[in-house]
């Protein structure tokens, strides 16, 4: 059985965690290494079904999502996260290979915070982030 929650630090850590949404798991795989060079708790899902069921149980500090994705994609999955009082404040970025200003337009409009294009270098990933999470 594939557990979908990975974590990258040791449990019981205040190191804020961070779903990532990606069907691609090369994708993930490259993610997570980069958010751990900072300690980052990674929590992962292949599709947005999987992501809101993870959010029944998991407390996170930001969401990475991709948008096109099977089952749910990160549009919708977005709007349902943005539904839920409890999430209606944590940051969302999409992390897509769409590079039209009409898909980061319509990401903006569902909830998302920022907007990251793949290819992307593992510093402008980390650089978002840092930006986006709450300095503790």
């Amino acid at each position: 059985m594939n557990t979908p929650v990975s974590p990258v630090t040791r449990a019981g850590t205040s190191q804020p965690a961070i779903l990532i949404i990606e069907n691609e798991v090369s994708n993930r795989i490259l993610i997570e290494r980069v958010l751990s060079t900072r300690g980052y708790r990674c929590i992962s899902a292949s599709n947005g079904q999987e992501a809101l069921n993870i959010l029944d149980y998991e407390r996170v500090d930001l969401i990475l999502t991709d948008l096109s994705m099977p089952v749910l994609d990160g549009y919708r999955t977005t709007q349902l996260i943005r539904e839920r009082p409890s999430l209606a404040n944590v940051p969302i970025v999409a992390v897509t290979a769409y590079a039209l200003s009409d898909e980061n337009e319509a990401a903006m409009q569902i909830g998302c915070n920022e907007y990251l294009t793949k290819p992307f270098k593992p510093r402008q990933l980390l650089e978002v982030v840092d930006r986006l999470l709450p300095q503790g």
